[in-house]
């Protein structure tokens, strides 16, 4: 038997990028349009089944997919991370995508484990933070872990468009940054108290419904995002690195 048996896979790169761009975004509309028909507007009476779609629950199919997409954008990274290592590229490429591997590594960790929101509970039990806090007219995380994340998404902003030299990636990075910061801001309307009330004055609709499809709307805009980071990812790994041979050997 030959020991030196080479299997090559050619990837179509333009082919793989479409399909995952159109399938992620394929399923994120219809995760949103599930959670609109059969949880909002009751095409099942079941509550299981309707909890099952409901994208602002914690325990949805919507939920799962996020985690899982945010995962898969982890993944990539730390193949950027491996591949510039491979490569002998600059130490600030290589601590750069380092940085950017930890911190969408954490994120896919905070969407399924809901990390800021605890810490943000956890400071209000603090009498040093507590009247700083209960001041603060939204949601205690986006005071206590926002000002990190944003200075961390900043940095990433800065790496990115530096290591980036494609017009297009520059521009997806820049349209998932303001996917996410919509999402904050949709995040920092839900938690104020009248935070609804020009529109209940002005259209026919319930707190109800409004609450509900600003956090779907919320959640669906951040999968926005991280399909933007997974695709554009995806093809600066490609385009940096067009052949990776990896080779599997058993110590000795």
């Amino acid at each position: 038997m030959d020991d030196h048996r080479v299997t090559r896979v050619n990837v179509d790169t333009r082919r793989l990028l479409a399909t995952v761009f159109f399938v992620c975004i394929a399923t994120e509309i219809l995760l949103f349009l599930l959670d609109l028909t059969i949880n909002w507007q009751r095409f099942s009476e079941t509550g299981a089944i309707r909890r099952l779609f409901n994208t602002a629950r914690e325990d949805s199919l919507a939920s799962w997919f996020a985690i899982m997409q945010t995962f898969a954008v982890a993944l990539v990274a730390w193949a950027l991370v491996i591949a510039s290592r491979a490569s002998q590229a600059s130490a600030f490429r290589r601590a750069g995508w380092m940085f950017v591997a930890i911190l969408f590594t954490y994120l896919s960790v905070d969407d399924g484990a809901k990390v800021h929101e605890r810490l943000g509970t956890w400071s209000e039990s603090f009498d040093a933070t507590s009247d700083v806090l209960n001041a603060y007219p939204s949601y205690a995380w986006q005071l206590v872990v926002g000002p990190v994340l944003g200075a961390m998404g900043l940095f990433m902003l800065f790496f990115l468009w530096r290591e980036l030299d494609d017009w297009k990636h520059r521009a997806g990075v820049l349209a998932a940054f303001g996917f996410l910061a919509l999402a904050v801001f949709l995040d920092f309307v839900e938690g104020l108290d009248d935070r609804y009330w020009w529109i209940l004055q002005n259209y026919d609709v319930t707190e109800d419904l409004i609450s509900h499809f600003s956090k779907s709307i919320e959640e669906t805009l951040e999968m926005f995002a991280m399909t933007l980071f997974l695709v554009v990812f995806l093809s600066h790994l490609m385009r940096s690195y067009p052949t990776i041979a990896l080779f599997f050997s058993e110590a000795r």
